[in-house]
């Protein structure tokens, strides 16, 4: 048996017993578990058990798992009708080859009656839960029980027979009581696995609890009474059932069924009870009638509770539904802004509207309108009235019409469908209408008119060429610019591929590659030849048009002529490059010059003081100032001449790299330590980012700035200096502040102007370059830098580094 001729999908597996070999070998192991249970009670010792509860798990296992449990049911009965009454220990030759041949005929006996069993119930039950309809539970407990039964029964009294366990005149008694014990055990047993086991079944089935606890005691009370006491009222065991059959879901009802037989057997093994005949095997078999009579009868009614429950479920969902559907409907009608729809019966009254064509009426005629009123009664003009009546007559002839009317009233375009409403016995009994306002749909025709007429213009007066081609390339339309653009007219290249074009031979267009690749391309720039051969340079952008479909149509693209710009590039680059060589030369010269004017001045200064030294008493007063103003201009001189060459030098580190700026702060600050520590300047740094920049110039940048600082400061106070940094837009903002002297307004941009002073010599000394090669460092990364400062108040130097990817 196929696991798709089972009701696995119907069940609640446990993981378990998913793997095949797990589920063979749990399946075997509780039928020889079951099978000594059943023995326990039996005609004779080890030979047939009146009630053998085995037979309905193995019933059951069938249902639910297929091909898996027949295997192990197998297996189970093969062992069980082998070894299960033998001391294998003890077991010899003789009695081996006697016993394995019984057991593998009644095992296969078994396994026949399970499949026989099984696809009946599944074919009559239609593959859906035995248990859900009175029906069902008929073709499980009735056609099931006798189809297995009789066969098992059958197989294995005839395998006794054989062996010798049962003599020949003792068939029938021995085949009833294994036909009954089978039958019973399908009929208690089967029920409970399989409605125990199916999916959500305490999801759909609720009960009260309180009533099931006064069931159970009351079931006490009865059981103790009839097994105990009055005999003869065992009858009172039907309308227990019958209420726990009405009332409590199927899984309580088999639960309950079991509990009754399994008390009411071991009574009656005990010759306890009203089904005591005698002898045991009868008052059992006796028992088996009556057990199969009151559970067929309470799972039955179980059974026709369950399908008029689910009928009941059905109709209530189908109400909901109809419910719902006729919401929908309604909200379908009403929902939609601007959509009117009205029936109008055979003597033009109204027999249903929605409430936008009664706001429509209102604001269009002045009407309130109410089903039965007719149309002559609404105000509507003759003109109007009669237009109408013409197209309703047509409906009630059976034809469809559509007409578009505007309104004066409130400049509305609204679009009319009308068709009749059939009937079967009486024709045509009215006219169905739905209109719908079309004014935005009137107004974005006229729109799109203006927007192609514009189009239109543009396209055939626009310098720039507008074509379309086929998604090969082949010209389809150019606008009439084409003409001045290359020399040749619209049509003499429609029909013509676009590498014709092509400066070159080659016969294929890397435009038309590229768009049928990614579907749009712009400003590719390319070169064509004219009619008259000259090249000339143009940007195209292009695009690929899809239809509804989304398969490739056609391309739209327009082309740009740029040979003017190409040639202002070409000049610009050209100028670049001079400029360049200019600079480069301008470096060097000043180079050149700042270090070639070192010599006169170090010969200068060296003879002056040669000078003061040799001639030291000869020299008058007049004379040694006169020297000292040399030695003085020289060194100035000198230092002028440093910065020049420091300022030419900046630029001169080529590549960018990683810079750590609290490591090149704390190199200035090294170079600066004697001054510092004259000073007593106190210095705070943030912490600093990391960024790629160019770091000799950066460590001279803030050995310029703290340098400033420190030598612009207070008298009466020492220098303190903060510096930090901030992320600003993608730019690192840094900020220098100090408490100096500070910087009058007008002076800020004048401070970054090469050589210029804002301060006399004699209390501050420099050169003035400092903050020009600040700026020039600052220009070299890509930045900023300006001054913000209160005169007497303190100086704050900020400068940006734009952060390099």
């Amino acid at each position: 048996m196929k696991s798709g001729n089972s009701l696995t999908p119907l069940y609640s597996i446990p993981s378990l017993l998913r793997s095949t070999p797990i589920a063979i070998f749990v399946i075997a192991a509780l039928y020889i578990l079951l099978v000594k249970i059943s023995f326990l009670v039996t005609i004779d010792p080890g030979t047939v058990s009146p009630v053998f509860i085995a037979s309905g798990f193995a019933f059951a296992s069938v249902l639910i798992l297929g091909h898996k449990a027949l295997i192990g049911v197998w297996i189970g009965s093969l062992y069980s009708n082998t070894f299960i009454h033998v001391n294998i220990l003890n077991l010899n030759k003789e009695h081996f080859l006697t016993y394995i041949p019984i057991g593998i005929f009644i095992s296969i006996g078994t396994t026949i009656a399970a499949i026989t069993g099984t696809s009946i119930v599944l074919r009559l039950c239609k593959k859906e839960d035995p248990l859900n309809n009175g029906r069902s539970v008929l073709i499980l407990l009735i056609l099931g029980s006798i189809s297995y039964s009789t066969i098992t029964s059958l197989t294995g009294v005839i395998s006794l027979i054989v062996e010798g366990s049962v003599p020949i005149e003792q068939f029938w008694y021995t085949y009833k009581t294994w036909w009954l014990g089978d039958a019973i055990g399908i009929i208690l047993i089967t029920p409970l696995i399989l409605s125990w086991f199916l999916k959500d079944s305490f999801k759909r089935n609720n009960f009260n609890f309180f009533e099931l606890t006064f069931y159970g005691l009351l079931s006490i009370v009865v059981y103790l009474l009839v097994f105990f006491q009055y005999n003869d009222l065992k009858y009172l065991i039907f309308p227990l059932l019958f209420w726990s059959a009405y009332r409590f879901p199927i899984q309580i009802t088999t639960l309950i069924i079991l509990i009754i037989s399994l008390f009411a057997i071991i009574t009656t093994t005990q010759g306890i009870g009203p089904f005591n005949e005698g002898h045991m095997n009868d008052s059992i078999l006796f028992l088996d009638l009556f057990l199969s009579t009151i559970s067929i009868c309470s799972l039955f009614l179980s059974g026709i509770i369950a399908e008029r429950k689910k009928a009941e479920d059905s109709i209530i969902a189908s109400e909901n539904n109809l419910r719902k559907n006729q919401i929908l409907l309604e909200s379908t009608l009403e929902s939609p802004k601007n959509f009117s729809i009205y029936s109008i019966g055979r003597n033009y009254e109204y027999l249903s509207f929605n409430h936008q064509h009664s706001r429509n009426m209102k604001i269009l005629f002045g009407a309130n309108i109410a089903l039965g009123m007719k149309l002559q009664d609404c105000n509507i003009k003759k003109e109007d009235l009669d237009e109408a009546v013409e197209v309703l007559n047509k409906a009630f002839l059976g034809e469809n019409t559509t007409t578009v009317k505007h309104f004066d009233s409130n400049n509305s375009h609204w679009e009319f469908k009308t068709s009749p409403i059939a009937s079967k016995n009486d024709g045509i009994i009215g006219a169905t209408v739905i209109s719908t306002d079309i004014t935005k749909k009137i107004k974005d025709e006229e729109a799109l008119k203006r927007s192609e007429e514009k189009y239109r213009n543009i396209f055939e007066t626009v310098q720039d060429v507008i074509f379309q081609t086929d998604i090969n390339g082949i010209f389809i339309d150019l606008s009439p610019s084409i003409k001045d653009f290359c020399g040749y007219t619209a049509e003499e290249l429609i029909g013509k591929p676009t590498y014709f074009l092509q400066p070159d031979d080659e016969k294929s267009d890397e435009v038309i590659k590229l768009v049928n690749e990614h579907s749009v391309l712009y400003y590719y720039e390319r070169v064509i030849k004219k009619k008259s051969g000259s090249l000339k340079h143009i940007s195209l952008s292009a695009k690929m048009i899809f239809d509804n479909e989304g398969n490739k149509h056609h391309i739209n693209a327009i082309a740009r002529d740029i040979t003017q710009r190409k040639e202002n590039e070409n000049e610009i680059a050209y100028q670049n490059q001079k400029l360049q060589i200019q600079n480069k030369e301008l470096e060097q010269f000043a180079y050149i010059t700042s270090h070639d004017l070192q010599e006169p001045l170090v010969t200068l200064k060296y003879f002056s003081e040669l000078i003061k030294t040799e001639f030291q008493k000869e020299i008058n007063e007049n004379i040694n100032q006169y020297l000292n103003f040399i030695l003085e201009s020289s060194d100035r001189m000198q230092k002028l001449v440093k910065g020049l060459l420091d300022y030419s030098r900046i630029g001169n580190q080529i590549e960018l790299e990683e810079i750590n700026c609290n490591e090149i702060v704390n190199d200035a600050i090294s170079s600066l330590s004697e001054i510092i520590e004259e000073t007593n300047c106190k210095i705070t740094i943030e912490d600093l980012p990391k960024l790629k920049g160019y770091s000799i110039e950066l460590t001279e940048l803030f050995q310029h700035l703290i340098s400033n600082a420190i030598k612009f400061r207070k008298k009466e106070a020492p220098p303190i200096i903060k510096i930090n940094a901030k992320l600003i837009d993608e730019n690192w903002q840094f900020t220098v502040e100090d408490n100096g002297i500070g910087i009058d307004e007008r002076d800020k941009e004048k401070a970054f102007v090469i050589f210029k002073r804002l301060n006399n010599r004699e209390d501050y000394p420099g050169t003035g370059i400092g903050l020009a090669i600040c700026k020039k460092i600052i220009a070299l990364h890509g930045g900023n830098i300006w001054i913000k400062s209160t005169l007497g108040a303190g100086t704050s130097i900020h400068f940006t580094i734009p952060i390099k990817k």
